[in-house]
């Protein structure tokens, strides 16, 4: 039995799916009232049937429901985590992303799992540039300056390398941006709904993108494959911001970003936000996070994983599956 956590999610839902194309039983623990909506939808669209999906409900948090959701299990893939950029989120991001992954690692040595896929993030590189890209081996510098996601991340992580001490085949992905359908106006489909709606501000920031689909194959493979004890970042196109809206926006009849915003005014407006942010004082739906990262330009050494054949979809590509496979409201 392989146990997935955060199959509500993008990631998880099309790592549900990979593995139930390979003939795999998987159980997924599910919090009482998650939606399994993302789920749903790749069954619809792959058109398949659920009968080797067993639920199991429970939280990464209540130890009890992971006792009963690991046994009898070789293998789980942990993608369950919390994004927010938001400084009021921090307790809860330590919650989740730290203490939560803590419990998983305890609850499969305790059960003798033997396998431990997680999903991390690019936040959780290394700052230090080598050869003017981030890569697995960037040195942590410390932790300041970095946003209490990327801290929660980075600390996760260590949690898993704790796990590998103790005797758990270990194998950490580290995706950026993904893209994949999901459950509408949740994670990176509110890249979608920003498209949706026609974006008019352009920045000079960059990101690197990659298919959802890639991140499920390559860790289903990189474990049968028992690549273990190694992390690799997961990065198909790197492009700019104004140029993924352009070509998303123009999938919706929007026309590209033409404002140009001036970036010493938007980082001035971030300075003075991330001052209210700190006695709790936020705006809805943006953070100085988000606003520094727009003008942030962030390449990524990729050449780890691509050493073992490994390639990526386009981001065109992945605009393509999501479009098709994805509900969105009129």
């Amino acid at each position: 039995m392989i146990l997935i956590t955060g199959a509500t999610g993008i990631v998880g839902s099309h790592i549900l799916i990979e593995l139930l194309k390979k003939g795999e039983k998987v159980r997924v623990l599910k919090r009482r009232n998650a939606s399994t909506e993302a789920i749903g939808q790749l069954l619809a669209f792959h058109k398949m049937a659920p009968e080797n999906i067993e639920y199991a409900e429970g939280d990464i948090n209540d130890i009890v429901s992971l006792d009963d959701a690991l046994k009898g299990c070789h293998t789980v893939y942990h993608c369950a985590a919390m994004v927010s950029f938001h400084p009021a989120d921090a307790e809860a991001l330590f919650q989740v992303n730290i203490l939560g992954t803590k419990n998983m690692v305890d609850g499969c040595i305790n059960h003798g799992v033997k396998t431990f896929a997680y999903i991390s993030s690019t936040a959780a590189i290394g700052d230090q540039l080598i050869n003017g890209m981030q890569s697995e081996t960037s040195t942590w510098t410390d932790d300041k300056g970095k946003s209490h996601y990327r801290l929660s991340k980075h600390h996760a992580e260590r949690e898993v390398w704790r796990g590998a001490q103790e005797g758990l085949n270990v194998v950490i992905v580290n995706p950026t941006v993904i893209i994949g359908p999901g459950k509408w106006g949740q994670s990176s489909t509110s890249l979608l709904q920003t498209a949706k709606k026609g974006l008019k501000f352009s920045s000079t920031g960059s990101n690197g993108f990659v298919d959802a689909r890639d991140i499920a194959e390559t860790l289903i493979d990189l474990v049968d494959k028992k690549v273990f004890n190694e992390r690799f970042l997961l990065v198909g196109d790197h492009v700019s911001f104004t140029e993924f809206f352009t070509r998303l926006g123009k999938r919706f009849g929007q026309k590209p970003p033409s404002i140009p915003m001036p970036k010493s005014l938007v980082l001035t407006v971030a300075f003075f936000l991330s001052k209210f942010e700190r006695i709790g004082i936020s705006l809805p739906g943006i953070t100085s996070e988000n606003m520094k990262s727009a003008y942030r330009n962030v390449t990524y050494d990729t050449t780890k994983i691509k050493a073992l054949g490994y390639t990526f979809r386009s981001l065109d590509e992945s605009f393509d599956y999501t479009l098709a496979a994805q509900k969105m409201p009129d």
